[in-house]
Protein backbone atom coordinates (compact mmCIF):
# COMPACT_ATOMS: atom_id res chain seq x y z
CA UNK A 1 0.00 0.00 0.00
CA UNK A 2 1.48 3.32 -1.07
CA UNK A 3 2.04 5.80 1.74
CA UNK A 4 0.85 9.38 1.71
CA UNK A 5 3.19 12.34 2.18
CA UNK A 6 2.73 15.68 3.94
CA UNK A 7 3.19 18.71 1.71
CA UNK A 8 3.84 22.01 3.52
CA UNK A 9 3.87 25.41 1.91
CA UNK A 10 2.09 28.53 0.72
CA UNK A 11 -0.84 28.33 -1.70
CA UNK A 12 -0.67 30.15 -5.04
CA UNK A 13 -2.48 29.94 -8.38
CA UNK A 14 -5.61 28.64 -6.67
CA UNK A 15 -8.52 27.68 -8.93
CA UNK A 16 -11.78 26.11 -7.82
CA UNK A 17 -12.70 24.26 -11.00
CA UNK A 18 -16.45 24.17 -10.50
CA UNK A 19 -16.56 27.91 -9.84
CA UNK A 20 -17.18 29.82 -13.12
CA UNK A 21 -15.54 32.96 -11.72
CA UNK A 22 -12.35 31.06 -11.02
CA UNK A 23 -12.35 29.43 -14.45
CA UNK A 24 -12.33 32.85 -16.10
CA UNK A 25 -9.12 33.83 -14.31
CA UNK A 26 -6.28 35.02 -16.53
CA UNK A 27 -3.66 33.41 -14.32
CA UNK A 28 -3.74 30.13 -16.24
CA UNK A 29 -4.85 29.19 -19.73
CA UNK A 30 -7.72 26.86 -20.61
CA UNK A 31 -5.38 24.64 -22.61
CA UNK A 32 -2.91 24.23 -19.75
CA UNK A 33 -5.69 23.62 -17.22
CA UNK A 34 -7.58 20.99 -19.19
CA UNK A 35 -4.32 19.44 -20.39
CA UNK A 36 -3.29 18.93 -16.79
CA UNK A 37 -6.68 17.48 -15.88
CA UNK A 38 -6.67 14.98 -18.76
CA UNK A 39 -3.06 13.90 -18.26
CA UNK A 40 -3.46 13.79 -14.51
CA UNK A 41 -6.59 11.66 -14.80
CA UNK A 42 -4.81 8.99 -16.85
CA UNK A 43 -1.79 9.05 -14.57
CA UNK A 44 -3.97 8.78 -11.51
CA UNK A 45 -5.82 5.79 -12.96
CA UNK A 46 -2.51 4.09 -13.68
CA UNK A 47 -1.27 4.82 -10.17
CA UNK A 48 -4.44 3.45 -8.59
CA UNK A 49 -4.22 0.09 -10.39
CA UNK A 50 -2.79 -2.41 -7.96
CA UNK A 51 -3.43 -0.18 -4.98
CA UNK A 52 -5.42 -1.55 -2.07
CA UNK A 53 -7.25 1.72 -1.66
CA UNK A 54 -10.26 1.78 -3.94
CA UNK A 55 -12.30 4.86 -4.68
CA UNK A 56 -9.51 7.47 -4.89
CA UNK A 57 -10.71 8.56 -8.33
CA UNK A 58 -14.26 9.11 -7.14
CA UNK A 59 -13.60 11.31 -4.12
CA UNK A 60 -16.42 13.83 -3.98
CA UNK A 61 -16.32 17.55 -3.30
CA UNK A 62 -15.25 20.82 -4.84
CA UNK A 63 -12.36 20.24 -7.24
CA UNK A 64 -9.44 22.61 -6.82
CA UNK A 65 -6.13 23.15 -8.57
CA UNK A 66 -3.24 25.10 -7.08
CA UNK A 67 0.47 25.27 -6.38
CA UNK A 68 1.96 24.65 -2.95
CA UNK A 69 5.41 26.10 -3.32
CA UNK A 70 6.49 24.76 -6.70
CA UNK A 71 4.38 21.58 -6.48
CA UNK A 72 1.20 21.22 -8.54
CA UNK A 73 -1.77 19.89 -6.58
CA UNK A 74 -5.20 18.69 -7.69
CA UNK A 75 -7.82 17.61 -5.16
CA UNK A 76 -11.42 17.54 -3.95
CA UNK A 77 -12.67 19.01 -0.70
CA UNK A 78 -16.00 19.53 1.02
CA UNK A 79 -15.20 23.23 0.83
CA UNK A 80 -12.12 25.13 -0.33
CA UNK A 81 -11.69 27.59 2.53
CA UNK A 82 -8.03 28.45 2.04
CA UNK A 83 -6.94 31.19 -0.33
CA UNK A 84 -3.81 32.32 -2.12
CA UNK A 85 -1.04 33.20 0.30
CA UNK A 86 -2.30 30.87 3.05
CA UNK A 87 0.06 28.38 4.64
CA UNK A 88 -1.34 24.83 4.43
CA UNK A 89 -0.30 21.26 5.11
CA UNK A 90 -1.74 18.78 2.61
CA UNK A 91 -1.92 15.00 2.80
CA UNK A 92 -0.90 14.06 -0.73
CA UNK A 93 0.15 11.23 -3.02
CA UNK A 94 2.50 11.83 -5.92
CA UNK A 95 1.04 11.07 -9.35
CA UNK A 96 3.87 12.51 -11.47
CA UNK A 97 7.29 14.11 -11.05
CA UNK A 98 5.82 17.41 -9.86
CA UNK A 99 2.08 16.68 -9.57
CA UNK A 100 0.23 15.53 -6.47
CA UNK A 101 -3.26 14.38 -5.54
CA UNK A 102 -4.55 15.94 -2.32
CA UNK A 103 -6.61 13.87 0.15
CA UNK A 104 -6.92 16.34 3.02
CA UNK A 105 -5.85 19.88 3.87
CA UNK A 106 -4.81 21.13 7.30
CA UNK A 107 -4.64 24.80 8.25
CA UNK A 108 -2.54 24.80 11.45
CA UNK A 109 -3.12 28.47 12.27
CA UNK A 110 -6.84 27.67 12.73
CA UNK A 111 -6.53 24.03 13.84
CA UNK A 112 -8.83 23.22 10.91
CA UNK A 113 -8.97 20.10 8.74
CA UNK A 114 -10.78 19.76 5.42
CA UNK A 115 -11.74 16.44 3.81
CA UNK A 116 -13.50 15.39 0.62
CA UNK A 117 -17.18 14.64 1.20
CA UNK A 118 -16.60 10.91 0.84
CA UNK A 119 -13.97 10.50 3.59
CA UNK A 120 -13.46 11.42 7.21
CA UNK A 121 -14.80 8.42 9.16
CA UNK A 122 -12.25 5.67 9.96
CA UNK A 123 -12.89 1.97 9.43
CA UNK A 124 -13.73 0.81 12.96
CA UNK A 125 -16.25 3.59 13.46
CA UNK A 126 -17.91 2.72 10.14
CA UNK A 127 -18.02 -0.93 11.16
CA UNK A 128 -19.41 0.01 14.57
CA UNK A 129 -22.31 1.98 13.08
CA UNK A 130 -23.01 -0.76 10.52
CA UNK A 131 -22.93 -3.46 13.21
CA UNK A 132 -25.37 -1.55 15.46
CA UNK A 133 -27.90 -1.11 12.67
CA UNK A 134 -27.43 -4.70 11.50
CA UNK A 135 -27.76 -5.99 15.07
CA UNK A 136 -31.09 -4.23 15.56
CA UNK A 137 -32.43 -5.60 12.26
CA UNK A 138 -31.27 -9.14 13.04
CA UNK A 139 -32.69 -8.99 16.57
CA UNK A 140 -36.15 -8.20 15.22
CA UNK A 141 -35.77 -10.94 12.60
CA UNK A 142 -34.73 -13.47 15.27
CA UNK A 143 -37.64 -12.54 17.52
CA UNK A 144 -40.03 -12.85 14.60
CA UNK A 145 -38.71 -16.34 13.75
CA UNK A 146 -38.89 -17.34 17.43
CA UNK A 147 -42.55 -16.27 17.65
CA UNK A 148 -43.37 -18.26 14.53
CA UNK A 149 -41.57 -21.30 15.97
CA UNK A 150 -43.57 -20.97 19.21
CA UNK A 151 -46.81 -21.56 17.31
CA UNK A 152 -45.34 -24.46 15.36
CA UNK A 153 -46.88 -27.67 16.72
CA UNK A 154 -44.17 -29.85 15.25
CA UNK A 155 -41.14 -28.32 16.90
CA UNK A 156 -37.74 -29.56 15.83
CA UNK A 157 -35.00 -29.43 18.57
CA UNK A 158 -32.55 -28.24 15.94
CA UNK A 159 -34.64 -25.17 15.11
CA UNK A 160 -32.97 -23.09 17.81
CA UNK A 161 -29.49 -23.87 16.47
CA UNK A 162 -30.62 -23.21 12.90
CA UNK A 163 -32.13 -19.83 13.82
CA UNK A 164 -29.01 -18.82 15.76
CA UNK A 165 -26.68 -19.72 12.88
CA UNK A 166 -28.96 -18.05 10.33
CA UNK A 167 -29.10 -14.89 12.47
CA UNK A 168 -25.31 -14.74 12.82
CA UNK A 169 -24.79 -15.17 9.07
CA UNK A 170 -27.45 -12.55 8.34
CA UNK A 171 -25.82 -10.16 10.84
CA UNK A 172 -22.43 -10.48 9.16
CA UNK A 173 -23.82 -10.09 5.64
CA UNK A 174 -25.96 -7.07 6.51
CA UNK A 175 -23.05 -5.42 8.39
CA UNK A 176 -20.75 -5.81 5.39
CA UNK A 177 -23.42 -4.55 2.95
CA UNK A 178 -24.21 -1.53 5.13
CA UNK A 179 -20.49 -0.82 5.58
CA UNK A 180 -19.93 -0.51 1.83
CA UNK A 181 -23.25 1.23 1.12
CA UNK A 182 -22.31 3.88 3.70
CA UNK A 183 -18.99 4.50 1.92
CA UNK A 184 -16.91 2.10 3.98
CA UNK A 185 -14.30 1.67 1.26
CA UNK A 186 -13.40 5.34 1.70
CA UNK A 187 -12.73 4.73 5.39
CA UNK A 188 -9.45 3.07 4.42
CA UNK A 189 -8.41 6.43 2.95
CA UNK A 190 -9.39 8.08 6.25
CA UNK A 191 -7.17 5.63 8.13
CA UNK A 192 -4.20 6.61 5.98
CA UNK A 193 -4.95 10.33 6.31
CA UNK A 194 -5.04 10.16 10.12
CA UNK A 195 -1.93 7.94 10.21
CA UNK A 196 -0.04 10.45 8.05
CA UNK A 197 -1.09 13.29 10.36
CA UNK A 198 0.28 11.37 13.35
CA UNK A 199 -2.79 10.04 15.17
CA UNK A 200 -1.75 6.90 17.11
CA UNK A 201 -4.95 4.94 16.40
CA UNK A 202 -6.02 6.18 12.96
CA UNK A 203 -8.52 3.35 12.37
CA UNK A 204 -10.44 4.50 15.46
CA UNK A 205 -9.87 8.27 15.56
CA UNK A 206 -13.13 10.24 15.54
CA UNK A 207 -12.73 13.68 13.99
CA UNK A 208 -16.33 14.45 15.01
CA UNK A 209 -15.64 13.86 18.71
CA UNK A 210 -12.44 15.91 18.57
CA UNK A 211 -14.31 18.68 16.74
CA UNK A 212 -16.90 18.82 19.55
CA UNK A 213 -14.14 18.88 22.16
CA UNK A 214 -12.37 21.68 20.29
CA UNK A 215 -15.51 23.82 20.38
CA UNK A 216 -15.70 23.50 24.16
CA UNK A 217 -12.02 24.30 24.66
CA UNK A 218 -12.11 27.20 22.21
CA UNK A 219 -15.21 28.64 23.83
CA UNK A 220 -13.67 28.52 27.33
CA UNK A 221 -10.21 29.67 26.20
CA UNK A 222 -8.57 26.50 27.53
CA UNK A 223 -4.73 26.73 27.56
CA UNK A 224 -4.49 23.32 25.87
CA UNK A 225 -5.20 24.97 22.52
CA UNK A 226 -2.79 27.88 22.97
CA UNK A 227 0.13 25.92 24.42
CA UNK A 228 0.47 23.72 21.34
CA UNK A 229 4.21 23.97 20.51
CA UNK A 230 3.60 23.14 16.84
CA UNK A 231 1.09 25.96 16.33
CA UNK A 232 2.10 28.87 18.59
CA UNK A 233 0.34 31.29 16.23
CA UNK A 234 -3.10 29.83 17.02
CA UNK A 235 -5.62 32.34 18.36
CA UNK A 236 -9.13 31.89 19.66
CA UNK A 237 -11.60 31.46 16.81
CA UNK A 238 -14.64 33.69 17.09
CA UNK A 239 -16.61 32.19 14.20
CA UNK A 240 -16.14 28.53 13.28
CA UNK A 241 -16.13 27.41 9.66
CA UNK A 242 -19.10 24.98 9.33
CA UNK A 243 -17.19 23.06 6.63
CA UNK A 244 -14.10 22.40 8.77
CA UNK A 245 -13.23 19.66 11.25
CA UNK A 246 -11.30 21.27 14.09
CA UNK A 247 -8.66 19.48 16.15
CA UNK A 248 -7.22 20.23 19.59
CA UNK A 249 -3.51 19.37 19.76
CA UNK A 250 -1.31 18.93 16.69
CA UNK A 251 -0.01 15.32 16.64
CA UNK A 252 3.67 14.65 15.96
CA UNK A 253 4.36 13.51 12.40
CA UNK A 254 5.65 9.89 12.36
CA UNK A 255 9.22 9.30 11.20
CA UNK A 256 8.05 7.18 8.25
CA UNK A 257 6.04 10.05 6.73
CA UNK A 258 7.82 11.97 3.99
CA UNK A 259 7.52 15.70 4.64
CA UNK A 260 7.79 17.81 1.48
CA UNK A 261 8.68 21.24 2.83
CA UNK A 262 8.06 24.05 0.35
CA UNK A 263 8.01 26.85 2.92
CA UNK A 264 11.27 28.32 1.65
CA UNK A 265 10.00 28.64 -1.92
CA UNK A 266 8.73 32.02 -3.16
CA UNK A 267 6.05 31.53 -5.87
CA UNK A 268 6.88 32.94 -9.29
CA UNK A 269 3.79 33.29 -11.47
CA UNK A 270 5.66 33.27 -14.78
CA UNK A 271 7.65 30.13 -13.94
CA UNK A 272 4.51 28.33 -12.81
CA UNK A 273 2.64 29.15 -16.01
CA UNK A 274 5.51 27.87 -18.12
CA UNK A 275 5.81 24.69 -16.05
CA UNK A 276 2.09 23.95 -16.31
CA UNK A 277 2.06 24.46 -20.09
CA UNK A 278 5.07 22.18 -20.54
CA UNK A 279 3.41 19.44 -18.52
Amino acid sequence: MAKYSLLKGTVSQLHVLDDPKELRSDNIGWLALFGFMIIGAFELIAAIIGSLTAGSITLKGKTFYCYVGKKEVLGNLEHVSFKEGDYVEMVVKQIDSNQYQSYAVRMPQYHALYFPRSVGVPTLLQLKFSAIISGVMCLFAYLFLTILAFFDLEKDPDDFIFRAIATIIMFLLISIILFFLAGGRYSFISNRIFATLGYPKPWLHSSVEEHDRFKKLNRSGDPELYDDPQTPEFERIKKLDPNACYYCRTPNIPDWVEVIDERGYTPNLKDQKELSIQD
